[in-house]
């Protein structure tokens, strides 16, 4: 077998790889990355302009369910981002509401966090079931307790018991 049968011309490997690509995702890909350039770069406050500034230094990298991740370099440009994601949401939901981004998540640059919404609803949904069985728990010793009392008392306490709320009822009534 001759060394030629294994060789692949870069036309054909470049071919391959572009016959796998989804045309509609490269097509949403290309939309948000110049829908966040467009938006994001018209961010100013009165003292500065930020814009230019942040779509150099964070980079939209995942979109499910309406939640976009945005990577950023510095904590500091997540703060940023974070004070303005209201006018990024709404510029982003007018620039390709096709998209259907609702919110924003952040993480910092080198960070291996992703959208991850199974584990998160099975910690919540875990954290729920715990309230749950915590408030379970203290009604049920409410409600022990309040048989105890009512059983360990002697029938004579009982009895006087009851005729003093009969005569307080009798009392409020008058």
């Amino acid at each position: 077998m001759s060394d030629d049968a294994h060789i692949i011309s870069a036309a054909d490997m470049i071919m391959h790889v572009f016959s796998r690509l989804d045309k509609n995702s490269l097509e949403q890909s290309n939309k948000l990355f110049g829908s966040w350039q467009t938006v994001v770069s018209k961010i100013k406050s009165q003292e500065r302009t930020y814009g230019e500034q942040l779509v150099a230094h964070t980079e939209p990298l995942d979109l499910k369910n309406g939640v976009l991740l945005v990577e950023a370099d510095h904590p500091g440009w997540i703060q940023i981002l974070q004070l303005y994601s209201n006018f990024i949401i709404t510029g982003l939901q007018h620039k390709a509401p096709e998209l259907g981004i609702t919110s924003l998540a952040f993480r910092l640059k080198g960070s291996n966090s992703a959208l991850s919404y199974d584990e998160q609803l099975a910690s919540e949904q875990q954290k729920l079931s715990k309230k749950l069985d915590e408030e379970d728990k203290r009604v049920n010793n409410r409600q022990t307790q309040e048989c105890r009392t009512e059983t360990a008392l002697p029938q004579e306490l009982q009895e006087k018991f009851a005729e003093m709320k009969k005569r307080a009822r009798q009392h409020a009534s008058r």
